[in-house]
């Protein structure tokens, strides 16, 4: 816990060295108080969880507001701030979600929102995604505040509801009913990652930049019905279960797109040897076509980082055993690597399955591409802080593969 404190602070190494087993305290407190509170979504009501930010910001004397989504209230959003000394900069933006993922309780051992405190872990459905970094978003706002030093640029912290659904009524409202309260130079949310074991010896920091593009398809195949005493040939269930086969059979071409280009180069820079000269040079098409497909099978996440991914993950069709159904349908989570077009990926997925009775519907459009430069200053003080204490650590660009 002392780590994360210490990284959010490095915002500024002007303010006095804060009381840390005081803050390690508040923190701690502060989290299990912010995990009691049930923001599963759906149903997604933030309402007690965005109040909880706000009743915090207003004891402390820190400048916010509150959002209330009209279409649906339940929906609400938290800004605060700490203005900056010179209004020509654009802000940081702390940007955090309040919504978890929904709870089954069977596979639990602990209460999911009981926030509960053991062997020197705080265990809570949305932990990690992402009240733990709420929290340290909200902590460093407050030790910064209660310093009194005032930023070069102001620091925004936005607590937002809706990200486990797609961000519709979260983020997106946010930016499309209130981007003149926004408006920030730099953004810091979720998505990267840090190794103690990539490297022997050392520590390796992958900062996000870029995220693959989510874009949601429905498989649907219609026809004629029929009683399964009679079996024939090509009615919907089959055509799509022939479909599916050379889907999932389907290995899509490796790509490797500038972040991981250059993430795979510092990794190299790192290693040395021959593995060393594959990073570094993945990029080369003789050296992707003799070595990438031994990198990409490196792990599940390695593969997809260097390609557009396809999975099956819902099936649906039939309403009685006896009954050939007159539609079947298939739900495919596509991720997209941020360069490629919904559009294209759709041609060459038609091109694959060969069979014009299977129509794809869109059922989630990517609108961005979600990519940032690493040339940034912004970038530099990340890669700066992250490996300051340890110097032979490697800090790099990274692609997350989620979202």
């Amino acid at each position: 816990m002392k780590k994360s404190i210490l990284l959010i602070f490095s915002i500024s190494s002007l303010i006095a060295e804060p009381n840390w087993e005081k803050a390690r305290h508040e923190t701690v407190d502060l989290f299990q108080q912010y995990l009691r509170i049930d923001t599963s979504n759906p149903p997604g009501d933030v309402r007690e969880a965005a109040l909880w930010f706000a009743n915090i910001f207003e004891k402390e004397g820190i400048s916010f507001e509150t959002f209330t989504v009209p279409e649906d209230p339940r929906r609400m959003h938290v800004l605060a701030e700490l203005k900056g000394m010179n209004p020509e900069l654009k802000p940081l933006l702390l940007l955090n979600h309040m919504d978890v993922v929904p709870v089954d309780e069977e596979f639990w051992h602990e209460k999911p929102f009981g926030g509960e405190l053991r062997d020197g872990v705080v265990h809570g459905r949305g932990a990690i995604d992402m009240k733990g970094m709420g929290i340290m978003e909200l902590m460093a706002l407050l030790e910064l505040h209660r310093e009194g030093w005032r930023p070069e640029r102001t620091i925004k912290f936005l607590a937002v509801a809706d990200e486990e659904i797609l961000g519709e009524l979260g983020s997106s409202w946010m930016i499309e009913n209130h981007w003149d309260k926004l408006d920030p130079e730099w953004v810091w949310d979720e998505g990267g990652i840090g190794s103690k074991d990539s490297f022997p010896g050392t520590s390796a920091f992958a900062i996000a930049v870029a995220q693959k593009k989510s874009f949601w398809v429905e498989a649907v195949v219609e026809g004629k019905s029929g009683h399964g005493m009679r079996p024939y040939k090509d009615h919907p269930n089959e055509i799509l279960v022939k479909a599916l086969a050379r889907i999932v059979n389907w290995k899509t071409p490796l790509e490797i797109n500038p972040v991981i280009d250059e993430m795979f180069n510092r990794m190299g820079e790192k290693t040395g040897g021959s593995q060393g000269f594959v990073m570094k040079n993945i990029n080369n098409g003789l050296v992707r076509f003799l070595a990438g497909g031994a990198v990409a099978g490196a792990s599940v996440s390695t593969n997809a980082m260097l390609r557009n991914t396809v999975s099956l993950t819902m099936l649906n069709s039939g309403y009685k055993t006896n009954i050939i159904p007159e539609r079947a349908t298939a739900t495919l989570d596509i991720r997209l690597l941020p360069h490629v077009e919904p559009e294209d990926f759709i041609a060459d997925l038609k091109t694959v399955v060969n069979d014009d009775r299977v129509k794809f519907i869109h059922k989630r459009t990517p609108r961005n591409k979600y990519v940032s430069s690493w040339e940034t200053d912004f970038f530099n003080i990340l890669s700066d802080e992250l490996t300051r204490e340890k110097q032979d650590a490697l800090a790099m660009p990274f692609m997350t593969i989620g979202g």
